[in-house]
């Protein structure tokens, strides 16, 4: 008899190949992630220095805390990106158990089609935003300012890719967290 080992659950059903799969997104998947990552290193780092800085040192660095409220402002729409990708933002889905397959695919595409209408208006305003702060710099680092809010526009853009992938994959879905529990 060819059973698997005891510690081996078999595969109840092979997933197939979506648009979600193809090479380009998942290079896009990559690289938001790998950036988001590098984000969340780069201001913990920032964060240990200023407090190193402050404490030990009896010295400020005046540029670090607005570096990392703009590396900050990065990465939450980045991973608000990746969490689009995953189907992880957190819903209320009080009827779900009351709606049958097809009216849960009608929600799930009008939720779908709400996130994008409003990472739409989020994408302008951003692009708004920075070109009008083109010629502004942070008081304390210098940095130029649309350099940081350049990440709304950026980040709500890569939230409509995302989920319009997923909607053409047809592979809208919506992380159960009771799911999670062990």
């Amino acid at each position: 008899m060819d059973r698997p080992p005891p510690f081996q659950l078999p595969d109840p059903k092979p997933r197939r190949r979506t648009i979600a799969d193809a090479a380009p997104v998942v290079i896009v998947r990559r690289i938001v992630e790998a950036v988001t990552v590098v984000g969340v290193a780069s201001y913990s780092i920032l964060i240990c220095a200023q407090v190193f800085f402050r404490y030990v040192l009896n010295s400020s660095l005046v540029w670090s805390e607005e570096l990392v409220q703009f590396i900050l402002l990065w990465t939450v729409m980045l991973g608000s990106a990746i969490a689009t990708d995953r189907g992880a933002h957190i819903t209320l889905n009080p009827l779900e158990e009351h709606l049958g397959p097809r009216e849960r695919r009608i929600k799930n595409g009008l939720a779908e089609l709400g996130t994008i209408c409003f990472c739409g208006v989020l994408a302008y305003y951003g692009f708004v935003l920075a070109y009008r702060t083109r010629f502004m710099t942070s008081s304390a680092a210098d940095i130029p300012m649309p350099y940081a809010y350049v990440a709304m526009p950026v980040g709500a853009l890569l939230i409509i890719f995302f989920a319009t992938i997923h909607a053409v994959a047809g592979t809208v879905h919506r992380a159960d967290p009771m799911d999670e529990r062990s």
